[in-house]
């Protein structure tokens, strides 16, 4: 049953005088001359966790987190570290950097069913690097299908949810299963550091999760090996001593550096945009997105540029004024999603005409999870580096 109202506020356009971000984001706030709230946390809290605030201070972090690494790998486990690999830039430069470093590395790729040949390829091209063991996790299509189903049913735009949360998932079982103490993440702030909780709501609130997949008529249960919740992720920290690490954050990462360095040393290939080694991916923020609900995922990325110096201002607006979807063939493409998810292509279409809502019209834990976070945080003294 879909809600027939929104807790979104409605708001006059505004777009911030500094960075690109705007409106789309129904909760952001402007300063009196017009700052907006990410690109003043961006600069103030995110990147005093990377070397970014000061580039010349960055030294050897990488080396001495790899060598931390090592040192607390338990006797008898084969592997230092879990790499979730996707074929993706991000992924891949974490997994050839903890392999050049000699880490002994399991790779994991979790198969959704989305995966693009190029990205396959890119996977296969850094598991056969030396060091670097390989295992997938492949979901039962079923089941996922029907998940994403609820999700875009929902009318939210967190249709990307239930793969997020399962990358997580998969990983930490693959540690448990190992006993592997370290996940290395591509996660990074240098791209991701501009991202509105309203645009990518957090996949650890099981409780949103689950209300979305209940409500769509699903039993819960289908949802449950894809899940991991806050107390499951808190029980494998405390218990098992896994931990999730960025390796990308520890030097002032360039996105394009990095993906030159793929291609000239183990034969990479581009798959086009950010994270479009999916094809929902690629649905998702270059059709999906933009269409029903306004959200360019292109400008929490460019604002990051502009903040980092990599970008002027005006050429990213610049750069917005091409639709995100201009170089695809977006009635293919819809067509190609609509049948792999059992709609008729102008099923899909209708639904993506429908008003949008948002994480705010389900029951959800933020306020908890907040408090729970930020305990976590005073207690092991670690800084803010997320939206939750």
């Amino acid at each position: 049953m879909r809600h027939s109202f929104s807790n979104a506020p409605q708001r006059l356009y505004q777009i911030c005088q500094r960075c690109v971000m705007d409106t789309t984001d129904p909760w952001i706030q402007f300063t009196h001359n017009g700052i907006c709230n990410h690109c003043i946390d961006f600069l103030a809290n995110r990147l005093v966790v990377t070397p970014y605030a000061d580039s010349a201070k960055q030294g050897d972090r990488l080396e001495r987190m790899f060598e931390n690494i090592r040192r607390s790998r338990p006797y008898g486990v084969n592997h230092d570290v879990v790499i979730g690999v996707s074929g993706g830039v991000d992924s891949s430069k974490t997994a050839l950097l903890a392999q050049q470093a000699g880490l002994k590395v399991l790779a994991v790729h979790m198969d959704n069913g989305w995966d693009t040949p190029i990205a396959l390829q890119n996977v296969f091209r850094v598991v056969a690097l030396s060091g670097i063991d390989y295992e997938a996790e492949v979901l039962h299509w079923r089941h996922f299908k029907a998940v994403q189903r609820a999700f875009i049913s929902a009318g939210v735009p967190d249709i990307e949810l239930p793969t997020d949360v399962a990358i997580m998932a998969v990983l930490h079982r693959a540690a448990r299963r190992h006993g592997i103490r370290t996940i290395l993440s591509g996660g990074n702030i240098s791209n991701e550091g501009i991202l509105p909780v309203s645009w990518m709501y957090n996949p650890r609130d099981s409780r949103f999760a689950e209300a979305v997949v209940q409500r769509s008529g699903l039993n819960r249960g289908i949802y449950a090996p894809f899940r991991l919740g806050f107390r499951q992720e808190m029980r494998d920290r405390l218990w098992h001593g896994i931990r999730t690490l960025y390796p990308l954050n520890q030097f002032c990462y360039d996105k394009e550096e990095a993906r030159c360095e793929l291609i000239n040393s183990i034969g990479w290939q581009s798959y086009g945009g950010k994270h479009c080694e999916s094809t929902f991916t690629r649905f998702c923020q270059l059709i999906y997105h933009p269409i029903r609900f306004g959200i360019d995922f292109r400008r929490g990325y460019l604002s990051a540029d502009i903040c980092l110096g990599r970008i002027t201002r005006n050429k990213a607006l610049k750069e917005l004024e091409d639709a995100p979807w201009s170089n695809l063939n977006v009635h293919r493409d819809i067509a190609f999603i609509a049948r792999k998810l059992d709609y008729r292509p102008d099923e899909l279409k209708a639904i993506m005409a429908l008003p949008p809502l948002w994480y705010t019209d389900y029951p959800n834990r933020r306020r908890l999870l907040s408090i729970a976070y930020n305990t976590y945080r005073i207690l092991t003294g670690r800084r803010k580096a997320s939206n939750f």
